[in-house]
């Protein structure tokens, strides 16, 4: 198969030193397959977009303002090529070798996520106030749009191509962009496969969502987001 990989950058100068070990465990975790390589510099202020320019084997785009996680994701899977995208984190929350069972998942749905929060996942070491954030969160979008799901804020996912590029159009550009992505998926009737998975904290550097913001912005998406009828495209 023929994949995008998608790597979101904004303000990652201290993960640029384990960058190269990132890319070796993903192309290996890839290897049958053909692999393309995107990062997405979201206009970081450091010495991010200067490193990866360095940085051997993958193209990148960079935007001359940060545009916030959803807007990097979106760019992404705009210019990703293939038969499929995938998204990954370069601080590596969930192992590289996790890649290789989303890729295998497309062969049951068309959107297929990393769940941690799936029976046979698990976490490791996640502070409290992100795990509480993002485990409630994907409980409320459960029973806002009525789909057996066990994760909806994970952004590690494969999406078949081309039909991603229609589910990003209108996305937020903000952390609520992962659970928008699933209910634009929904809304298409798309199938949607979880692959169990075990989601750890990030080795260097610091995340850039601010919890009480975040808080916000799901809600409203919540509010906005239309009930959907329950259905049984998804799978684990």
């Amino acid at each position: 198969m023929r994949l995008t990989v998608v790597l979101p950058f904004y303000n990652e100068e201290a993960l640029l030193a384990s960058l190269p070990g990132v890319l070796d465990r993903l192309r290996a975790a890839l290897s049958d397959h053909e692999v393309r390589i995107l990062a997405v510099d979201d206009g970081s202020r450091d010495g991010t977009a200067a490193g990866l320019d360095k940085t051997p084997g993958i193209e990148v785009i960079t935007h001359p303002q940060n545009r916030g996680v959803g807007g990097a994701m979106r760019t992404g899977i705009e210019n990703a090529t293939g038969d499929a995208v995938l998204v990954y984190d370069p601080d590596e929350p969930y192992p590289a070798p996790s890649l290789a069972e989303l890729v295998a998942g497309l062969e049951h749905g068309d959107l297929v996520t990393l769940s941690p929060y799936h029976p046979l996942g698990a976490v490791e070491g996640v502070p409290w106030g992100r795990l509480l954030l993002s485990r409630g969160a994907s409980r409320l979008y459960r029973w806002r749009m009525r789909q057996p799901l066990h994760t909806y804020t994970c952004a590690v996912r494969a999406y078949r191509l081309p039909g991603a590029r229609e589910l990003v159009a209108g996305m937020p550009t903000d952390f609520t962009a992962a659970a928008y992505l699933v209910a634009a998926a929904v809304a298409r009737g798309w199938r949607i496969h979880e692959v169990p998975a075990v989601l750890r904290p990030r080795p260097a550097g610091r995340s850039k969502m601010r919890l009480f913001r975040t808080i916000r912005s799901h809600l409203r998406l919540l509010g906005d987001l239309p009930v959907t009828p329950k259905n049984d495209n998804t799978g684990s």
